[in-house]
């Protein structure tokens, strides 16, 4: 049974993978001719909206995007589709207050036109509203990338083509608004096909708003880890606006490294809950004891790394030294560690309001060490105060794992005794 299981994990990681080499992939090769094209300050300011989105864009998910895969995967199949019809109702409306309210923010913040705003904060703001999480959930690989992977990286191949022939960040967004919403509506249709059951929309507001009680814990995780990852960017922005372009490639880079070890983590994300209540702590344990070492692997590399493939990808435009790239390494080796303890580990534990006390800890000590750290040490300050908090929250989610382990283990020994 052991021998067949181990090649199966295989075939599912090299599945999601696939995902992974196509959208980082365009993403990266999309970055030089952006900035030849537009000039790297407004690529910078694109990056500014992209990280505005990625905040807003926890309105819309709304949990789902942070626990939902792990939920997916222990409901029985019959009522996925359901599920995710319900959320889907939530989400939409939620996407109707999120983006006017991003749209508000990006005039603020950013030094672009306001149509140019406006299309950017509903196209970076729709993926939030799509089934990505749910096929990851499945453990439907093929699904997440011809419904969702597939249409937004088409987004993007297209308009670096068409900006060659119309130089006008306009016509990027633009690309990018037309194939998000593309990639939405295809993983609404791949997530409900082939329900047993027809799942019936319920589109009244209140009973929409009702539901979203549920996902409280994995919101407030998911908001005050955006918050962390996210905010950085604007905080450069308003006090070192020379050093955005340097900041905005270095998050690229650190975020490429995230996706990297993505399709590892939708493995466990699955593998863990599958194994069933009596299996699942052994594999929470082993996960727990691992990742530490893997986060210190790839934080390492980055660091290393970064100067390197900031002159590659940009062209020489922009260029990233190891005072910043140290602590985007050590960013990256406590994301790495907090996303699979706190997503893959304490949410099958039923440890949800742990996964969120810990990102709102991070969060406490992050937002005010970024402006007092980016006052005196400007870029560098900033990610500095993110890769603590980043460590910071870490360390908490591995504790409260080691303590529910042990907790469970003195059960498991008491039953056993009687």
């Amino acid at each position: 049974m052991a021998s067949k299981a181990v090649p199966a994990l295989l075939r599912r990681f090299g599945s999601f993978a696939a995902s992974l080499v196509f959208s980082t992939g365009i993403n990266l090769l999309a970055i030089p001719f952006v900035i030849s094209t537009l000039g790297k300050e407004t690529w910078g300011e694109l990056a500014l909206a992209q990280a505005t989105a990625a905040i807003f864009g926890i309105i819309v998910a709304f949990g789902w995007g942070t626990v939902g895969a792990a939920l997916v995967a222990s409901l029985p199949a019959r009522e996925r589709p359901q599920m995710f019809l319900d959320s889907l109702v939530s989400r939409t409306y939620l996407f109707f207050i999120a983006a006017p309210v991003m749209f508000v923010a990006m005039l603020l913040l950013a030094r672009v036109e306001p149509l140019v705003a406006a299309l950017a904060s509903v196209s970076y703001v729709l993926p939030f509203a799509g089934a990505s999480w749910f096929f990851i959930g499945q453990a439907r690989p093929w699904r997440l990338f011809l419904f969702d992977v597939l249409p937004q990286g088409l987004g993007i191949v297209t308009g670096v083509i068409l900006i060659q022939f119309y130089p006008q960040p306009i016509v990027f967004v633009l690309s990018l608004l037309v194939f998000n919403l593309l990639a939405v509506v295809l993983g609404g249709v791949g997530a409900l096909s082939g329900a047993t059951q027809s799942p019936k929309a319920d589109f009244r507001f209140v009973p929409a708003m009702k539901r979203l009680r549920d996902q409280k814990h994995g919101v407030i995780a998911a908001g005050t880890g955006s918050l962390n990852s996210n905010l950085p960017m604007l905080v450069v922005n308003q006090l070192v606006t020379a050093a955005l372009p340097q900041y905005a490639l270095a998050d690229k880079l650190f975020r490429f490294a995230v996706a990297g070890f993505g399709p590892i983590l939708q493995v466990i994300q699955g593998w863990i809950p599958e194994a069933g209540p009596a299996r699942s702590s052994l594999r929470i344990r082993t996960v727990a004891r691992l990742t530490p070492a893997v986060g210190l692997l790839a934080g390492t590399l980055l660091a290393v790394l970064t100067p390197w493939a900031s002159a590659l990808f940009s062209g020489g435009a922009i260029t990233i030294d190891y005072s910043l790239s140290i602590p985007f390494g050590v960013i990256l080796g406590g994301v790495l560690v907090a996303q699979v303890v706190g997503l893959a580990c304490l949410i099958p534990l039923g440890k949800g309001a742990a996964l969120a006390k810990s990102t709102a800890i991070g969060a406490a000590f992050n937002i005010p060490m970024m402006f007092v750290l980016g006052t005196f040490f400007q870029a560098p300050g900033v990610a500095w105060a993110v890769g603590t908090a980043e460590l910071v929250v870490a360390g908490y989610q591995l504790a409260v794992v080691r303590s529910s382990l042990k907790h469970l283990t003195l059960v498991e020994e008491a039953d056993a005794s009687r």
